[in-house]
């Protein structure tokens, strides 16, 4: 499929890749003879079919080169968190056992430090190839697969999962699973050669592999590398993306943004941009139907849209087509926000495991609030399936419960960890631990994680990624985790903003945030409203509350502020389990266990 692009389009624009201060372009052609020049390097120390080689590094250009030189020799590319600690990232190097790391500069020392004796290369010293050579260049030996199955069966990449508990495990990917996701994505979003893709998503991450890596170099389109997160965000405009790939913190941080540009407005101004959110929030309603009366349609497509939203857009580069958002729930009126822009969000549902599109919204045919409709390679005509398993084991696919799947792009296991493959299927099924449902016209809805599942005191059960999601829209809340488990009450302990918190003393700021959770959580039932809030210090991927892909880890959060926790919740009146109120823990969180670690019941039974 590489070759076939580079060949088709090799004087097209492959990457645009931006220093912090100009952006440099590299053709097509120019990525295959640097490609063909890493396989050289690479073979030439050893690296065969079925070796592992890693990359450690910010998102980058050399990503490419690694990913393609890799898979031109039948190698496993590793792509590991560059942001990972010294302790994760020696298990991974160990785990994995590679026969070259290569490393960009800046965590070269770092590299060198965890690796042991492990051969670590800086990759910045790589050959480049000469694209008017590259018919000649040296060619590296073929693939050695007997047959066209052996080659799609072949372990392609080990993404280490962040590990929201214990030491991350390698998800072993095959080309066939990441073949049958980036078909996928082609089919969903029609992704052409005229198309320029830009994220802030790592190459570690399955859903960025898929979707820019491979999707994108199979119609031919231009990828984006911005030079870290204020690059991004101070040359948004110049990058002219069509398709822009995000996490909901990314949409959730531009949104605050334009926000505070509409509220700086002068009066007149602001209130006609109050005018135009509040005359689309008229016509966009949860599907992509319109509604809200002809004459609203005419305000918004022959005004509002062209003298309101349209600059909005252009600030953003005034060609984007739609988001596609995954990686963590997305809240409805983050979804709404950007549709009375012009700029849907089309939301899907995934996971590593699934390399790891599993169903996905499409510009034509979407709805806010779901994830979209299942991908077809979890159709019978592909050998898929799916369906739900509800509390009392029954499976169906009208229930609502934990998503189990079945298909060509689920894993082929976890490296080194048979018994943990062995976990995570069920008869032949993946299990995701995700709890959902599909609505009568196909779409999937994801409720939360099973495993964070909170029962009151009063036996109500909740998944609290609703409540969070519902608080975060606040622009005084940049992350929240709610807590509750066997309280009469929920309650939700928040992260708040560095120039927020300069603005009011913690009085004042406690009262402005308690109000903000009750305005946000207003809809939601009685035993979902938090009753207090309590405000954490910000947490971060350096000290472990945040995983890799800015995930909050529940279980550090409340290891590391359990006093502070505790209190708070006895000034609430709420009941300390004592040690005599513990449980054996389930096999699977027996698994990470470390020397040290606290251990918290959180159910009266053992399965």
């Amino acid at each position: 499929m590489f070759e076939e692009s580079c060949t088709r389009w090799g004087s097209r624009t492959a990457l645009t890749v931006s220093d912090g201060k100009e952006l440099h372009d590299v053709s097509y052609g120019q990525l295959h003879a640097d490609v063909m020049a890493w396989a050289k390097y690479l073979q030439e120390r050893g690296v065969g079919a079925g070796d592992r080689v890693v990359a450690i590094s910010a998102k980058s250009d050399n990503h490419f080169r690694f990913f393609y030189a890799c898979w031109r020799l039948g190698a496993i590319a590793v792509p590991v968190c560059e942001t990972l600690g010294n302790e994760e990232m020696a298990f991974v190097l160990l785990d994995c056992a590679p026969k070259v790391v290569l490393v960009s500069d800046t965590y070269l020392k770092k590299a060198q430090e965890t690796a042991g004796e492990l051969p670590v290369v800086d990759w910045a010293t790589l050959p480049c190839g000469n694209a008017e050579e590259a018919a000649k260049a040296f060619e590296p030996t073929s693939v050695p697969f007997a047959t066209h199955q052996e080659a799609m069966d072949s372990t392609a990449v080990l993404i280490y999962t962040s590990g929201s508990t214990g030491l991350p495990k390698g998800v072993m990917l095959s080309q066939a699973n990441l073949w049958y996701n980036l078909e996928g994505a082609l089919e969903y979003f029609k992704v052409t050669e005229k198309d320029v893709m830009v994220s802030l998503l790592p190459y570690w991450h399955a859903y960025a592999l898929t979707c820019e890596v491979l999707a994108a170099t199979r119609r031919g389109a231009s990828r984006v590398i911005a030079h870290g997160i204020a690059d991004f965000s101070r040359n948004l405009a110049k990058f002219k993306a069509t398709i822009m790939l995000v996490v909901p913190r990314i949409l959730d941080m531009m949104m605050s943004s334009m926000r505070k540009q509409m509220d700086a407005l002068p009066p007149r101004q602001k209130k006609l941009v109050d005018n135009a959110i509040y005359n689309a929030s008229r016509i966009f309603t949860a599907g992509t139907r319109w509604n809200g009366g002809i004459m609203r349609m005419i305000y918004h497509y022959c005004f509002y849209d062209p003298f309101v939203f349209r600059k909005f857009r252009k600030g953003m580069g005034g060609k984007l087509k739609f988001f596609v958002a995954g990686g963590a729930p997305l809240d409805l009126d983050v979804q709404s926000f950007y549709s009375f822009l012009g700029v849907p969000v089309l939301q899907g549902y995934g996971l590593t495991e699934a390399a790891p599109v599993v169903a996905s919204n499409s510009i034509n045919d979407y709805r806010l609030g779901s994830c979209g409709r299942l991908w077809r390679w979890l159709t019978p005509e592909m050998g898929g399936d799916w369906t739900f398993k509800d509390e009392e084991g029954n499976l169906g696919k009208n229930l609502r419960g934990q998503l189990l799947l079945k298909g060509v792009c689920v894993m082929q296991g976890y490296w080194n960890h048979t018994d943990a493959s062995a976990k995570t299927m069920e008869n032949g099924y993946l299990n995701t631990g995700d709890v959902g449902h599909v609505d009568k016209d196909g779409f999937l809805f994801i409720h939360g994680r099973n495993n964070n599942m909170i029962v009151t005191y009063g036996g109500e059960k909740l998944h609290p990624e609703a409540i969070e999601d519902a608080v975060k829209t606040s622009p005084l809340i940049s992350e929240a985790i709610v807590i509750g488990e066997k309280c009469k009450s929920v309650y939700v302990c928040v992260n708040v903003p560095d120039d927020e918190r300069k603005k009011h003393d913690l009085d004042e700021l406690y009262k402005l945030l308690k109000a903000e959770v009750q305005k946000k959580t207003a809809d939601l039932t009685s035993y979902m409203k938090p009753k207090d809030v309590l405000i954490l210090p910000n947490f971060s991927v350096a000290d472990g509350t945040l995983t890799a892909t800015l995930k909050v880890r529940r279980y550090k959060i409340k290891e590391m502020y359990r006093e502070e926790i505790e209190a708070f919740l006895q000034r609430n009146g709420e009941e300390i389990a004592t040690k005599k109120d513990l449980v054996v823990p389930s096999s699977r969180i027996v698994e990470s266990l470390d020397k040290g670690d606290v251990i918290v019941g959180v159910n009266n039974t053992l399965k």
